[in-house]
């Protein structure tokens, strides 16, 4: 295991009220430091990782994007009524092809709102490819990340700007370099987002 240093991720804190119970997604192995951190906090955390999902690492490339939709909000689980606080994404979006991307954002929508952030890890541009590891958190500044297990799904490399263009509701706010070709990137919600093209990094 190694730590890797966020300059982001604390700003996804910032906008929370945190004398509330939080609500976190984690989208990736459910990492004991993340389950530590969190216990710091009044909070349900729910771990979802669809990296070696069937339908992600084999994809069906002739199932429609309603079928997409129910397929991903069936492996969400989630219940009707939750708001999502923070959303871990970590670097799924780059084992996901856009139509997938899409699916995910529609399926997650009915349980984001104003307040919701989101933390990604993607390449630096599409000419990058992507260390194969795992994530956590050790704290608000820190992340861990171990060598991944199993055999590495495909990669789609996307540039911050293409990235933005997928996700929606959800605004690309700042990114930040990593080493190893990669980037990390802060999410909130906006469904007023102008997505012309803009580049943080």
């Amino acid at each position: 295991m190694s730590v890797l240093q966020s300059n982001l991720l604390s700003a996804a804190f910032k906008r929370l009220d945190l004398k509330k119970r939080l609500v976190v997604l984690d989208m990736g192995h459910a990492s004991s430091s993340t389950v530590s951190f969190f216990n710091h906090f009044r909070c349900r955390l729910s771990f979802v990782d669809m990296h070696n999902e069937s339908f992600i690492t084999c994809p069906n490339l002739d199932l429609s994007h309603e079928e997409l939709v129910a397929q991903m909000t069936e492996l969400l689980n989630l219940d009707a009524n939750i708001k999502i606080d923070i959303c871990l994404f970590w670097d799924l979006f780059n084992y996901l092809n856009d139509a997938m991307i899409k699916a995910l954002i529609e399926a997650l929508e009915p349980h984001i709102n104003h307040s919701t952030s989101g933390y990604v890890i993607g390449t630096r541009d599409s000419r990058n490819q992507l260390p194969f590891y795992q994530y956590g958190i050790v704290d608000k500044n820190n992340l861990t990340e171990n060598d991944g297990s199993g055999i590495q799904g495909t990669i789609y490399p996307r540039s911050q700007r293409d990235l933005n263009k997928l996700i929606d509701y959800f605004e690309i706010d700042r990114g930040q370099l990593l080493s190893e070709g990669r980037a990390e990137y802060l999410l909130f919600e906006n469904r007023d987002s102008d997505k012309s093209d803009r580049s943080i990094i």
